[in-house]
């Protein structure tokens, strides 16, 4: 788990990890089978989109934005914060090859649209619009 534990104890099976240089938290990212994000309220979580470019698949709560996440295309939308619900979720994920498959391509495609020339391009546009109008 990569942050503080808030509200869970430390076992064997759960290791923590904060103060993460930029680098190690794209490589732990990056060698994941899935990300799971339980928040309770997100705007646009960059780390559902670094996982999508690393090509790993979502596992996110309904607080993140539809258009962000769109269930089973880019990833899987939990609409609870029951924990066993997020692990249904992660193994119908990890047992079903096909789904993983999907979320993994489609994840990198939608990704795609967030890269830095095309914001830039995007903001550009909207601060026209404002100075024009």
């Amino acid at each position: 788990m990569i942050g503080a534990p808030i509200g869970i104890s430390s076992n064997e099976a759960v290791e923590f990890r904060s103060g993460l240089r930029e680098s190690e938290k794209l490589e732990l990212l990056c060698r994941a089978k899935a990300l799971i994000l339980p928040s309770s309220y997100e705007a646009l979580p960059y780390v559902t989109l670094e996982a999508m470019a690393c090509g790993t698949p979502v596992v996110i709560s309904s607080a993140v934005p539809e258009e962000v996440v769109i269930n089973g295309y880019n990833g899987i939308r939990v609409n609870s914060y029951d924990p066993r619900d997020y692990a249904d979720a992660l193994e119908n994920l990890l047992r079903n090859e096909g789904l993983w498959l999907r979320l993994h391509s489609n994840g990198l495609r939608f990704v795609r649209q967030f890269d830095h020339i095309s914001v830039t391009k995007k903001y550009l546009d909207i601060i026209g619009e404002v100075y024009e109008g």
